[in-house]
């Protein structure tokens, strides 16, 4: 009798758990910048993938490790590495000029120049805000009205047409928050920016507050935010979580 050699078997072994779920983190970062921990959760349910909060974490944590996705604090994650980065030389004028007259004061700056790459329309008048301990503003403000600065001194509603003329020298001045993130070399964080956008849109009618969420929306799709200081200080201003757009 002549013997018939089995040919090999076609069946290819199962992915594991770990490679599908990293298949599935895959999609989802394509589609967002950032995402927390509770739409990876949806988005495994939705799969029908069975993992345990446990197992999830792990691979949330291997993924990490990996490379693949990246921390941005307080269970949210981000496929990108670097962080959102505003250009300074919008601000420097002003910073240089502050830390002159006041070299000891505590103080960090932002200007609606440096949000330009993601606005729909560039303004072409700038607002730079500086923020200072409130019993400081008045000194802040004299200071840089010597020096040729149109300053406002944290005007209300009722001030803003009379007081807030954009333009190069045009400084509004708000008092420092105590829960405002972490300024480098007297520059707002990004995450400070962003949110400030949107309370000073409302305060100031900056610009339509549909523009100001897209340039949320874009800056968030440039580099890695921390979400773990945007929503800390987001809250802080009263602001609905559900505001921001890339959180939704």
């Amino acid at each position: 009798m002549k013997c018939v050699k089995k040919q090999p078997g076609t069946l290819h072994k199962p992915a594991s758990k770990q490679a599908v779920f990293f298949e599935l983190l895959g999609r989802l970062k394509a589609r967002r910048s950032h995402f927390p921990l509770t739409e990876v959760r949806a988005a495994v349910n939705d799969s029908g993938l069975s993992l345990a909060n446990g197992t999830l974490k792990v691979y949330l944590s291997e993924a990490t490790r990996q490379g693949l996705i990246h921390d941005a604090g307080r269970g949210w994650y981000s496929r990108l590495s670097e962080p959102l980065k505003l250009d300074p030389r919008p601000v420097q004028k002003l910073i240089r000029a502050t830390k002159k007259a006041l070299p000891l004061l505590d103080f960090c700056a932002w200007s609606t120049a440096q949000i330009n790459p993601w606005m729909r329309h560039l303004l072409a008048q700038p607002v730079a805000f500086l923020y200072a301990p409130r019993g400081a503003l008045e000194s802040v403000g004299d200071a840089l009205r010597a020096q040729g600065w149109k300053v406002a001194a944290n005007p209300g509603k009722r001030e803003v047409a009379r007081d807030v003329l954009p333009g190069e020298e045009m400084v509004v001045l708000r008092p420092t928050h105590s829960k405002q993130p972490p300024a480098q070399k007297h520059l707002a964080a990004p995450e400070q920016v962003l949110v400030d956008l949107l309370v000073e849109t409302e305060a100031l009618g900056l610009m339509d507050s549909a523009e100001a969420r897209a340039v949320l929306l874009n800056a968030s799709d440039a580099g890695l935010v921390k979400m773990s200081d945007l929503k800390r200080f987001a809250e802080s201003k009263h602001l609905e979580w559900a505001e921001i757009p890339f959180t939704n």
